[in-house]
């Protein structure tokens, strides 16, 4: 075997491997070797079955497995004058030749990208102090306080009306048969909230404590339950008592209900606790909506250097598949016969994936000068809290990131945030305001926002 390495760039190199036809036979005889003893064969002992059945039964799948061995060899080989820690992913055989006798193999290597990081700091954009309004904590903590504070039942002998919040049985029927799912009691609801079938709140409206009515109402052709869309069901309604909500107060009693583990939780404490989830809030949107997307913008524009081809040809991939995935079946097929069109649409996103490696290798040679991290745990974590959010199966879905490689794509993300979300808090003058939104909320898709998949050799 002889071996050439040559650096094409700072991201690129092509490792060229030449092996002759005896390198090539004992390949082969190792790989006919190694599925002969877990090969199941008709009328052989498993374990047991000749090689030269093996070579006659499986020659191309042997031939593909020794081909993988020899470019494997020939990676290792290269690794001597390459430094292994600057690989970036997996080499990609990118050509194959035999001629007389001797196989030629060609293998591309991504390097992750060498340049100057400079003063990057001075790129991040200044975040104002978040001011927090009287208005809106006092908002904020009025509607907090109503969320505890208990009914009240309306002793005056009138009508139910708008904003009454009225306590009822009732009984659905569908031509004359009980309707499943459509009977409750005790049942309270705010009239004009419109949170029932539309109609249902306007019939109530006019009823009278103990007073019972009939009414049909016609359930939308769009509802979610099958037995329920488009039919008209009659209902029986009992109204049992009107309620109101009495006046939220910010008592030292309502914040002990509100801040249920804090210790001597108090209105004071209650105050102080809301406002720093509101400036968190606030904070959030200004990096999220303004500062986050002017700083990449700024490190995008900065930096200048190499770019590996194969991730970058694999984002490309990345991107058109997503928009392929939304065509027709119709428009697949006729891309997919149309050598031209095809290529034109991966063309499409080429600007956009190279913006998303750049960013990828930008952001990850911050986070190691910062010393920042995003472990396994906090991945799954992350994984687990979108399941919850969506009503999904955490285990299937952390599942299903496994099996689709999707772990570092989560991991990208949430140290893109981490990254910037530490420069603008050194930029505001430190992290006495805190972390803003480390946010698992930010996963709702199998990929960053401006990230491409990061794909290192582990």
């Amino acid at each position: 075997m002889s071996v050439l390495v040559k650096k094409l760039n700072d991201a690129n190199a092509i490792i060229t491997a030449i092996y002759d036809q005896a390198a090539i036979c004992k390949a082969e005889d190792r790989a006919a070797a190694n599925l002969a003893k877990s090969a199941d064969i008709k009328g052989f002992r498993k374990g047991k079955v000749p090689v030269a059945v093996i070579k006659e039964r499986f020659k191309s799948d042997l031939r593909n497995e020794a081909m993988s061995h020899l470019a494997n060899a020939a990676f290792e080989e290269g690794l001597k004058t390459i430094d292994k820690n600057n690989v970036v992913g997996a080499p990609i055989v990118s050509k194959a030749d035999e001629k007389d006798g001797a196989l030629s193999l060609e293998l591309k290597v991504s390097l992750r990208p060498r340049f100057d990081l400079g003063d990057y700091q001075a790129l991040i954009p200044a975040a104002q102090f978040v001011e927090v309004l009287d208005k809106e904590l006092n908002d904020m903590l009025e509607r907090a306080a109503d969320s505890v504070t208990p009914l009240e039942e309306i002793k005056e002998d009138r009508a139910l009306a708008n904003g009454d919040i009225a306590n009822f049985d009732f009984k659905g029927s569908i031509d004359g048969k009980e309707a499943r799912g459509a009977s409750a009691e005790k049942y309270d609801l705010k009239i004009g909230s419109k949170s029932f079938i539309p109609g249902f709140e306007d019939q109530m409206l006019g009823m009278k404590k103990s007073e019972t009515k009939e009414f049909a109402v016609t359930f939308p052709k769009d509802y979610h339950a099958a037995d329920f869309a488009g039919k008209d069901v009659k209902f029986v309604v009992k109204l049992n008592a009107i309620k109101m909500k009495t006046k939220a107060e910010i008592t030292d009693e309502i914040a002990k209900k509100l801040l249920p583990n804090v210790k001597d939780a108090n209105a004071q404490k209650l105050r102080e606790y809301m406002t720093n989830t509101l400036r968190e809030e606030k904070k959030a949107k200004l990096y999220n909506e303004e500062l986050r997307p002017q700083a990449l913008e700024a490190l995008v524009k900065k930096y200048d250097f190499d770019l590996p081809e194969v991730i970058l040809e694999q984002e490309i991939d990345h991107l058109a598949g997503q928009k392929a995935g939304l065509m027709s079946n119709e428009e697949l097929n006729a891309l997919k016969s149309d050598e031209k069109a095809l290529k034109a649409l991966r063309e499409e996103f080429r600007e956009e994936a190279k913006e998303r490696v750049k960013t990828t290798f930008i952001i990850d040679a911050i986070a190691k000068k910062e010393d920042v991290k995003v472990s396994d745990q906090e991945v799954a974590q992350a994984i687990y809290y979108q399941a919850l959010q969506t009503g999904q199966d955490p285990k299937s879905l952390l599942d299903y990131y496994r099996a689709n490689n999707l772990f570092a794509v989560i991991r990208m993300s949430l140290m893109e945030d981490r990254v910037l979300t530490k420069l603008l808090d050194m930029k505001a003058g430190g992290e006495a305001q805190g972390n803003v939104s480390e946010t698992q909320g930010n996963v709702s898709e199998a990929k960053p926002k401006k990230s491409a998949k990061k794909k290192e050799a582990e």
